[in-house]
Formats: structure tokens, C-alpha cells, sequence
């Protein structure tokens, strides 16, 4: 197991263009094949070293896994709210106005207060044409 790891660590530091000194060293070491008590000391050393660089980057990349999951998420959770929005527009045939109207619509929209009556008969209007699309058995991103 270790002349394993060991060997394949030597070939993976070979090819490094800019080996740390400590990995130089290590190679050196590698290379003699009867070593003093002073030497099998070091590459003990070096080799626990690697070991401990090599559990520490692979933390790293576990973290890293975890970060972007979490924002991989929330990446998609967007993406699929933006789609339902449009297919909003598609299910009122409003998908092939120009964008820049539509936006005027929902900007004046917007300004309607937000406890008026029109959000509710707007809501049960909506809610009736998913209800109905649902029932009728549509495939699209909202039911």
C-alpha cells in the first residue's frame, strides 16, 4: 500500500513543472534504493506530509462540492421559477408580444396597491385557468 501510494505520488510529482522543495527532497529520497536511518527518517516525514496535503485538498474539494451544490440549487430553483413565469405568458397567449410591452404592463401593474380588490378576481381567474388545465390533463411547467 505505501510503496503503491508512493509510486504513484513519484510519477505524480515528476510531472509537477514546480515541485516544493519538500517534493524534491522526496524525490531524491525515492531514487536511493538503500537509504541511511537518517534518510528513511526524512521520507517517513515527507510521506506523512504528502498524506496530510493529500487529506487536506481532498477537504477542500469536499467543501467546495458542498458550496456549489448548494448554489447549483438555488441556480436551478431559479431557473425553474423563470420558467414558469414563462410559460405564464404562454398560457395567455402574451408569448410573442414584444418584450418591452409586456414589461410596460407589469410595470403599471405593479403600481396597483396591493390590497385592491383586482389582485383577488385576478388570483381566482388564474387559479380557474391552471385548475382547468390541470383537469384537462396539459403538460406544461405549471401543473
Amino acid at each position: 500500500m505505501n510503496n503503491d501510494w508512493l509510486s504513484e505520488k513519484i510519477t505524480y510529482i515528476s510531472a509537477l513543472k514546480n515541485p516544493s522543495d519538500a517534493q524534491k527532497l522526496l524525490l531524491e529520497l525515492a531514487k536511493i534504493q538503500y537509504r541511511t536511518p537518517d534518510q528513511e527518517k526524512k521520507i517517513n516525514a515527507l510521506i506523512k506530509a504528502e498524506k496530510a496535503i493529500d487529506r487536506a485538498n481532498k477537504q477542500k474539494v469536499a467543501v467546495r462540492k458542498l458550496l456549489n451544490a448548494e448554489k447549483e440549487a438555488e441556480r436551478k430553483a431559479r431557473t425553474r421559477h423563470l420558467i414558469q413565469l414563462g410559460a405564464l405568458f404562454e398560457i395567455a397567449n402574451l408569448d410573442q408580444r414584444d418584450p418591452a410591452e409586456l414589461l410596460g404592463v407589469l410595470l403599471k401593474t405593479a403600481e396597483i396597491d396591493p390590497n385592491d380588490m383586482k389582485w383577488q378576481i385576478w388570483k381566482d381567474l388564474g387559479q380557474e385557468t391552471l385548475n382547468q388545465r390541470k383537469k384537462d390533463g396539459s403538460t406544461d411547467y405549471l401543473v
